[in-house]
C-alpha cells in the first residue's frame, strides 16, 4: 500500500477522529467529540484533501464546526501531524492555508467594507468551495447582488486578465475590485442561468445556433492564453477519479477509456479557437434573449468540441438530478447534439469528448455517479 493509499483510508475510517481531535486540542479527543465526513476531493497521484463536520464540549457550551485535512503540503495557520508513514495538515474553515482571501470574504463586516455598504439586510453566503484552490461567495446588499471568488492569488491574476477580455467583449461584467489578494468582486450577471430556461420552457430558450454564435463571439485574444488540457486529454486522471468513487465498477471505467482513447486517437476535430473551458447550464446567462458567461477560470485557446461537449454533457445529467424540473431536456438534448454535431468536422469526435466529461463527473456525486458512469459508456458507444 503506497503513502497515498494509506492516507487515503484513514481519512475515510473512524480513525480520522483522533487525527481531527489531536488537531485542535493536542492531545485526547475532546468530551462530546463526534467527527462527520463532509466533503471528499481525490487528486490521483497527487493528494486527498477531506472536509469534516466535527462537535465537541466546552464550557460555554457545544460547539461545531468544519475541519479540513490534507495529505499536500501547506502552511501556517494549518497543523501539521503524522500517522504512519503519512503526514497530515489539518485547518479550520476558513482559514485555508492556500486561499489566504477566505477568512476575509468570510466576515460580513470586512466585505461590507470591500462593497462601500452600509445595508439594512446583508446576506453573505458560501456558494462553492474547493480546498486549497477556491471558493465563491454571494454578497447581497439590500437588492444589490456581487460575488466574491477567491482564489490562490497567481490564479486570480489570471482570472482578472480573462475577466477584462470577456468584458470588452461585452460578454461578462468587468470588475468591481480586488480588495485582497487572491480576492476579485464582481457585480452580477444580467439575467437568469440557462439552467432556469431548461426547468422553465416558458421562460424562452435559445437555440443551438444561439449557442454557436456566441463562442464565434469570444475574444480572439484568449488564444494566446496558456492553453488548460481539457477532459478528453486527462481521460488517466479522470478514470481513476472515477474508480476511487466506484471502486466496483473498475473494470467498466477501464474499458471505457479504452474505448475512449481509440475513438480520440483517430477522430479529427477542428482548428484551435478561443473556448470558454467550462461551458454549461449554470455559467450561461440568458436576457431577453442575449447571453452572456460567467466563471472563467479555464477560458483559453483550445477546441470547439470540447465546449460543446461540456455543455451537453451537464444536459444529460439535469434530468437524473431533478426529473420533475428537467424533463424537457432530453428533447433540447438531441436538437442540440444534432445541431452542434453538424457544425463540427467529425461527430464521433464530439461524441467522445461528452463522453469524456461524463466520466470526469462520475467522481463529483456519490449518488449520482452510477448513473454517470452509464451515461459516458451511452456516448462513447454514439462515437462508435
Amino acid at each position: 500500500m503506497d503513502d497515498l493509499t494509506a492516507a487515503t483510508a484513514l481519512l475515510r475510517s473512524t480513525d480520522a477522529g483522533g487525527l481531527l481531535a489531536a488537531a485542535l486540542t493536542g492531545g485526547p479527543e475532546p468530551a462530546g467529540f463526534t467527527a462527520a465526513l463532509t466533503d471528499w476531493h481525490y487528486r490521483p497521484g497527487a493528494e486527498v484533501t477531506a472536509g469534516y463536520r466535527v462537535g465537541y464540549d466546552t464550557p460555554g457550551g457545544h460547539v461545531v464546526e468544519h475541519l479540513f485535512a490534507t495529505t499536500s503540503t501547506v502552511g501556517a495557520p494549518a497543523a501539521v501531524l503524522a500517522r504512519g508513514a503519512s503526514r497530515f495538515a489539518v485547518w479550520r474553515h476558513p482559514d485555508d492555508p492556500r486561499l489566504p482571501g477566505l477568512a476575509p470574504s468570510c466576515d460580513p463586516a470586512t466585505v461590507m467594507g470591500w462593497l462601500g455598504v452600509r445595508p439594512e439586510r446583508f446576506d453573505l453566503s458560501l456558494l462553492g468551495y474547493r480546498p486549497l484552490r477556491r471558493a465563491v461567495l454571494r454578497a447581497t446588499a439590500d437588492a444589490d447582488v456581487a460575488y466574491l471568488k477567491v482564489l490562490r492569488p497567481r490564479r486570480a491574476d489570471a482570472l482578472a486578465e480573462r475577466q477584462a477580455l470577456f468584458a470588452g467583449a461585452g460578454l461578462t461584467p468587468a470588475l468591481l475590485s480586488r480588495p485582497a489578494p487572491g480576492v476579485l468582486v464582481t457585480p452580477a450577471a444580467g439575467g437568469r442561468p440557462l439552467a432556469a430556461h431548461l426547468a422553465d420552457p416558458g421562460l424562452g430558450l435559445p437555440g443551438a445556433g444561439d449557442l454557436l454564435a456566441l463562442l464565434d463571439r469570444l475574444p480572439p485574444g484568449l488564444v494566446s492564453l496558456p492553453r488548460r488540457a481539457p477532459w478528453a486529454e486527462r481521460l488517466d486522471f479522470h478514470a481513476a477519479t472515477a474508480v476511487d468513487r466506484l471502486p466496483d465498477a473498475a473494470g467498466r471505467v477501464g474499458a471505457l477509456r479504452t474505448r475512449l482513447e481509440r475513438v480520440l486517437a483517430t477522430a479529427p476535430v477542428g482548428p484551435t479557437v478561443p473556448t470558454h473551458g467550462d461551458l454549461h447550464e449554470t455559467n450561461i446567462m440568458v436576457e431577453d434573449g442575449r447571453l452572456s458567461l460567467i466563471d472563467l477560470d479555464a477560458a483559453g485557446p483550445g477546441h470547439r468540441e470540447d465546449d460543446l461537449a461540456c455543455l451537453l454533457a451537464h444536459l444529460a445529467v439535469l434530468p437524473s438530478l431533478s426529473p420533475g424540473h428537467y424533463a424537457a431536456v432530453p428533447v433540447v438534448l438531441e436538437a442540440w447534439w444534432e445541431a452542434f454535431a453538424a457544425a463540427t468536422p467529425e461527430p464521433a469526435a464530439l461524441a467522445a469528448r461528452v463522453s469524456a466529461v461524463l466520466l470526469s463527473l462520475v467522481a463529483g456525486d456519490a449518488e449520482q455517479a452510477g448513473t454517470r458512469l452509464a451515461l459516458a459508456e451511452q456516448w462513447v458507444g454514439r462515437a462508435g
